[in-house]
């Protein structure tokens, strides 16, 4: 089964009072956890690394790691756009097999086991979709088969994966989280 890694990091921060993904949290910038945690993992898990970014100092430093890079000029189109970008990115459609997981890059405190535990989970379940989960909240990342390509491709504005998530729950693996820190995405400045 074909699994490419999707980073979304496009986001225009608004509620952040500026780029929080170029911030300094904790002592580097907040994109380069999820990047790290990755970079854990064993090689082979992902088939392909895409990110889907308007930031130039992003763009540079994921290409240079292997990424696939797709710059997002109109992210004020919200995130469905940023989906459609990768999904357009990502190889060309290959029947069952093909899945995508969907990542962000303001989730600082996610670890790469977890990241593994889901995708092994998932698979593992044969559901068509698979998110982490803390005490009944879904977080990401999330995983989606090919089957949901097309609904993915549907969404519209700042709505992303979860609503088509909500319409399959009969489809769906989730993987709880001991620590529900991991699903925390970082969407205020820190005082």
């Amino acid at each position: 089964m074909k699994l490419t890694l999707i980073l979304l990091a496009a986001g225009n921060s608004r509620r952040f009072d500026g780029n929080k993904l170029l911030t300094p949290f904790h002592g580097k910038p907040m994109y380069q956890y999820i990047v790290e945690e990755v970079e854990k993992l064993p090689d082979g898990l992902f088939d392909d690394k895409i990110v889907v970014t308007q930031y130039q100092e992003i763009m540079e430093d994921l290409e240079k790691r292997g990424y696939v890079v797709v710059e997002n000029v109109q992210s004020s189109l919200g995130i469905s756009h940023s989906i459609h970008l990768a999904l357009e990115a990502a190889a060309s459609p290959g029947g069952e097999e093909a899945s995508y997981c969907f990542a962000v890059c303001d989730q600082p405190y996610l670890k790469a086991a977890t990241i593994e535990g889901l995708i092994e989970g998932w698979k593992n379940s044969k559901r068509g979709i698979g998110c982490l989960c803390n005490m009944g909240e879904f977080g990401n990342p999330a995983i989606f088969s090919e089957a949901y390509r097309n609904e993915l491709l549907a969404l519209e504005g700042d709505v992303g994966g979860k609503r088509v998530l909500r319409r399959h729950i009969d489809d769906l693996y989730l993987h709880e989280v001991d620590d529900g820190l991991e699903l925390v995405d970082i969407d205020v400045r820190p005082l």
